[in-house]
Parts: C-alpha cells; structure tokens; sequence
C-alpha cells in the first residue's frame, strides 16, 4: 500500500471510531437508565454507593427507594427548598431529566439491610412500627410509611435503612436541628421514647 493509502485507511478507521462513538452517545441518551447510571457514578456514589448501598450510615441507602419520592427529594435540593450544602453542589447543573433518570436508576437496585439477632428489640420495633403506642398517642410508622415501610411518592422507604440514619433523622425532628422541618414527624418523635427509637430503627433497618 502506497503512503497515500495508508493515510486514507487510517482516515477511514478514524471516522468509521468518530461515528461508533457518536452512536454510544446517542445510545446513552437515548436510555434513561445509563443517563442515570453516569450520574450516579459521577456524583452520588462517593457517598451513596454506585449501587445505592452506603457503607456509612451517615448517608442513606438509596437502593430500592421509591422513584418519584427521590425525585421530588432531589428537585428540592436543586430548588433550595431541601437545604444541604453538599447535595445541593450535587444537583447543581443537572437537568430535570438526568434527576429522574438517577432516581430511577437507584430505585431499581435491590435494596439492602442491616440485620439484627436482638429478637426482644426488633419484637418492641415491629410493635411500634404496627401498633404505635396508644398510652403515649404514637401511632404506627405504618399510617404514613406503609406496610413493611415500604414508602409512596410522599414519604421514603424506611426498611432496610441504616437504623443510626433512621435515629439520626428523628433526633432532629424532635430537637428542631436538622436542615428541614415537619410538624408531624416533630410530635411523634416527642412522643416516641429513647428505647422506641432504638427499637423501631432497628426493626426498620432489620427489613427487606
């Protein structure tokens, strides 16, 4: 082959690359599930994992969560109405589209959790989560959360959660110190005891 011609092959090879990555791309675009897989590896799983398991319970599992619910969740941080410094440096710049396509790219990953051999506290935790505490007016999770906490639109998914999240979350609802606020989970985490809480999130977080 003449200088020449190895010039047009190698021109060729390098259009017939340029076209089947331009194809990748369009491909990506084209499927909301790698849309939200490149999300999720590129800014959420340092902290949520790239399959939405968290190893620490500061962040929580987002494997399994209800779609919609981290979509409205993740609008809220975009929007400032959610305040957290890192999440919201997190959604910045991202388009409606590529929030609900991570959303729905986390809610399909099974979900994990936390499993516990104390069978007298996860028997208090399902009692609460069933029943609520009638002599100190705490109703069930299970009114707002769902059978099994398994969550809506509204509210998150709770079992399998990483119980010290779970404690967490309801330690600033009751004391008012954390970034957000809801009249309702305020009242019931006054009115759920310390020994509750432990046993409810462990419950919770036992759940699959």
């Amino acid at each position: 082959m003449t200088a020449r011609g190895w010039v047009v092959a190698g021109l060729m090879a390098c259009a017939s690359a340029a076209v089947r990555a331009q194809a990748g791309a369009r491909a990506v675009l084209a499927d909301p599930l790698l849309i939200g897989e490149v999300v999720a590896r590129d800014r959420c799983a340092v902290c949520h994992g790239p399959c939405g398991q968290s190893v620490a319970p500061n962040y929580p599992r987002l494997a399994g969560q209800n779609a919609q619910y981290l979509f409205n969740q993740l609008q809220a941080f975009a929007r400032g109405e959610r305040q957290d410094t890192a999440m919201q440096e997190k959604v910045k710049g991202l388009s409606a589209t590529e929030l609900k396509a991570v959303a729905e790219y986390y809610a399909r990953h099974k979900p994990g959790n936390t499993p516990s051999g104390d069978e007298l506290l996860l028997a208090v935790g399902r009692n609460i989560d069933e029943r609520g505490n009638r002599h100190s007016g705490l109703p069930p999770c299970a009114t707002c959360h769902g059978a099994r906490a398994q969550g809506s639109a509204e509210l998150p998914r709770l079992a399998g959660q990483h119980p010290a999240y779970i404690q967490r979350q309801v330690m600033a609802f009751r004391d008012r110190s954390g970034p957000r606020d809801s009249p309702l989970m305020r009242v019931m985490a006054h009115r759920l005891s310390d020994l509750e809480l432990e046993a409810v999130a462990a419950y919770l977080g036992n759940l699959k």
